[in-house]
């Protein structure tokens, strides 16, 4: 996807704008609840000390906060059954990282981007210097985690590069595959693959795939005037500088000046695909009155 020009509110628009109310559905008084692929390092994992962390942790808990909603639920669910229990209403959205593609966003409402990111392979060190290039895949077997781009990307090159596909429930099974010598490499989102391989020894990143792929935060497809809300929030979020706080702690580096975590985009939603709404309004600054 294609970045696109933004518009930064100034103060004096803002005050002009409302902010669309919330819907019944998502009531003021219960917790915000959002779905992640648990063990999806670092967005999401159990760590020493039983508790649930990760940059969409805290993300979720910061939007909480900003929409005025009295804490957050996170409900853990394979990738492979996410967009499931989105459609079903188990979630009023999801935080698991998820790229923005056409053929999703016909399903379901996308936030704007809050992440820009790529995939990265990474081997385990017995192949770390003769792994370089696609072609030096072949014979090898590379464990994905089942329904994500990177899913796709393998089945999309298989037969051009002569590599084997083993799918797991979620990418820490893949790792921890990797890392055993079970398999031979892992293929993922470069900001998960590139901060789990630094805690295994037998696991090193091997091949970026570049790209031009955002994160969204899905909502479902019926659920709009939701979606428009948790947009509002994310926007402030990346205004007050929250945002590029949660990044820095989990990833150990500031965005860059045009990535989407710095960015407000026009309108609800992203720009060019199904369920955008060219309306001008105000980010979400502060929690909305009485809370």
């Amino acid at each position: 996807m294609k970045r696109l020009s933004i518009v930064l509110l100034t103060m004096a628009i803002a005050a002009l704008l409302v902010v669309p109310a919330m819907s019944q559905e998502h009531s003021q008084n219960q917790p915000l609840t959002a779905a992640v692929d648990m063990g999806y390092v670092p967005f999401a994992f159990v760590n020493q000390n039983g508790q649930e962390v990760g940059f969409a942790i805290d993300l979720t808990a910061a939007l909480a906060t900003r929409l005025g909603r009295p804490g957050y639920r996170i409900v853990s669910v394979p990738w492979s059954g996410i967009f499931a229990a989105l459609d079903a209403g188990r979630v009023e959205f999801i935080v698991a990282p998820t790229n923005i593609r056409p053929s999703r966003a016909e399903n379901m409402a996308f936030t704007e981007p809050y992440m820009d990111t790529g995939q990265l392979i990474a081997v385990n060190t017995k192949y770390e210097d003769t792994v370089k290039t696609y072609a030096d895949l072949k014979g090898l077997t590379i464990g994905v985690n089942t329904g994500s781009v990177s899913d796709t990307w393998l089945t999309d090159n298989q037969a051009q590069y002569g590599f084997k596909i083993e799918h797991y429930d979620n990418l820490l099974d893949a790792l921890m595959a990797v890392d055993s010598g079970r398999i031979d490499a892992v293929i993922g989102d470069y900001e998960a693959v590139a901060y789990a391989a630094k805690d295994r020894p037998n696991v090193t990143p091997a091949i970026t795939i570049v790209g031009d792929e955002n994160y969204g935060l899905p909502c479902r497809k019926d659920d709009l005037q939701f979606r428009d809300q948790l947009e509002a929030a994310l926007e402030g979020l990346k205004l007050d500088g929250t945002l590029q706080g949660i990044y820095e702690k989990w990833f150990g580096t500031e965005p860059g000046d045009y990535s989407s975590t710095n960015l407000v985009y026009v309108g609800y939603g992203v720009p060019g695909m199904d369920f955008f709404q060219e309306t001008y309004h105000a980010p979400l600054m502060a929690p909305p009155a009485g809370q």
